[in-house]
């Protein structure tokens, strides 16, 4: 799937980019409001959004979108609706496309892209998982090395992935995370691919 390497900043501020390999964790239980989980329960309840969110985004298609009036907007498309062999792009306001080549660039796939490389290095996933019962959100933290400590808060509903938004100082604007997409998104894609097969 060809899908763009905008994503340093993006990642750095959205994504979870960066793997040391962890074995699959199944979940023992399930998380409602207010509910408190362990350590290993909320890393496995992640891991569960993860992989279903991914599953929806690769099947259905997705739209991150910035919060911000004037933000940006990720778009994938399922690979076989891809537009002339590409299936990703970037829109910025006001004439800003940009094509996306890596998955993980996406809040709805980068969690579950370090599992699965963790289940095929044997290793552990650094990557630590809480739960907050207050707002029934999901905190990563992960080191990043050189590129500092990623805090990410992920909202989730229906067994999915519904928004992102980074904990720490800075300027990275909170995503919301919607599957399906319409003409509008598709749109998107279709101008970043003619701009850069123009300059080609």
């Amino acid at each position: 799937m060809k899908v763009f390497a905008f994503a340093a900043a993006l990642a750095l501020g959205l994504s979870l980019s960066g793997c040391s390999a962890s074995p699959v964790v199944r979940p023992s239980a399930t998380a409602t409001p207010n509910t408190a989980l362990t350590a290993a329960e909320a890393l496995a309840k992640f891991e569960t959004l993860a992989h279903a969110s991914c599953a929806k985004a690769m099947a259905e298609g997705v739209v991150e979108k910035s919060t911000a009036t004037d933000g940006f907007t990720l778009v994938m498309v399922p690979k076989n609706e891809g537009y002339k062999d590409f299936s990703a792009a970037y829109f910025e306001p006001a004439d800003t496309f940009e094509l996306i080549w890596e998955t993980d660039a996406f809040s709805a796939c980068s969690a579950s892209m370090q599992f699965e490389l963790a289940a095929e290095g044997g290793g552990e996933v650094d990557l630590l998982v809480e739960f907050d019962g207050a707002t029934d959100t999901f905190e990563t933290t992960q080191d990043l090395g050189e590129f500092g400590i990623s805090h990410l808060s992920y909202a989730h509903a229906n067994g999915l992935f519904s928004g992102i938004k980074t904990l720490d100082t800075g300027d990275a604007d909170p995503r919301t995370i919607t599957y399906g997409v319409t003409d509008a998104d598709r749109k998107i894609l279709e101008t970043a691919v003619d701009r850069y097969l123009e300059k080609q």
